[in-house]
């Protein structure tokens, strides 16, 4: 009986061993200032839908997704077919039967200097941090990106969490994407360009149309001048979009954000979660306990 309790734990220590814990968190990057540009024929829907995992078995649905939109009432933004995000007080629901935003759970705008709560803007499932103003009429200010930065403790720890998480165009505002850990990302100087973009073939994967490996009208990616690119990153992310030799759209799925950067279920190295932790350590007591009393009946 003992002996068949141990080979049982075992099995069960092992099992969890090998599965590993959970990678939470999406995140999609551009130089594209996207929303200022009215979503650029529905490149923003399809950025929503790779952070809500379409195509993937944890797909979320829509009408359970809710999303955080960040900016400082300074400029412009707005989703394909939606209002205009910009100017709205603090906490405003953005509603829209049509365009890149129907079917969603709930949409709010928060405008940052106002003493909108943190704990409320991070309790949604996604995260959409507005372009820098330095792209030219773009809505967050500078102020407005040091204190998203400000809370980059706290947007890591519901990131791992599960809540994902777009970044808009840095522009001339190279610290932009320090709501990321250090070495996670590193933005390049602007490029102002309309044209010249294309996809790599995990781009055209997730449907981005316009370039030459990724064919279709309209466009998603060329017609709209961007403001930077990445000049380095994690090796987690995964190059969407580029323009020549120049790195425009990032993304990874299932990450986590540790003390040494960002990592994904394919690299890095794994931690296993306390829940785990748990059962891994109750598992190996009694498999002790199982060992003793063996040794006891000798």
């Amino acid at each position: 009986m003992m002996a068949r309790l141990g080979r049982l734990v075992l099995a069960l220590v092992l099992t969890v061993g090998l599965a590993g814990p959970a990678y939470a968190g999406n995140i999609y990057l551009s130089g594209h200032d996207i929303l200022l540009h009215s979503g650029q024929n529905s490149y923003d829907a399809l950025i929503l839908d790779f952070l809500r995992g379409v195509g993937s078995a944890d797909v979320v649905p829509k009408a359970s997704y809710n999303i955080s939109v960040v900016g400082s009432a300074v400029g412009f933004g707005s989703f394909t077919g939606g209002p205009t995000i910009t100017g709205n007080p603090s906490g405003t629901v953005l509603t829209n039967g049509t365009g890149a935003i129907a079917g969603y759970g709930t949409v709010k705008y928060y405008v940052t200097g106002t003493g909108a709560s943190w704990a409320t803007i991070l309790a949604a499932d996604a995260l959409v941090i507005l372009d820098h103003t330095s792209c030219g009429g773009c809505d967050l200010s500078t102020a407005g990106s040091t204190e998203v930065n400000s809370h980059s403790a706290d947007i890591a720890t519901r990131f791992n969490a599960g809540m994902d998480i777009w970044g808009g165009s840095g522009a001339s505002l190279l610290t932009y994407y320090d709501f990321l850990p250090p070495g996670a990302v590193a933005s390049g100087l602007p490029i102002g360009a309309s044209s010249g973009f294309d996809c790599t073939a995990a781009g055209a994967a997730i449907g981005i149309k316009g370039g030459t490996t990724c064919p279709g009208s309209p466009s998603m990616i060329n017609g709209f001048p961007t403001h930077n690119r990445f000049v380095g990153f994690s090796p987690a992310f995964t190059v969407f979009e580029v323009r020549g030799t120049e790195i425009i759209s990032i993304g990874l799925q299932g990450g986590t954000i540790t003390d040494g950067g960002i990592i994904t279920d394919g690299g890095g190295t794994r931690v296993p979660e306390p829940a785990t932790l748990a059962l891994l350590g109750l598992g190996l007591t009694v498999l002790a306990a199982v060992g003793r009393r063996a040794r006891a009946k000798k």
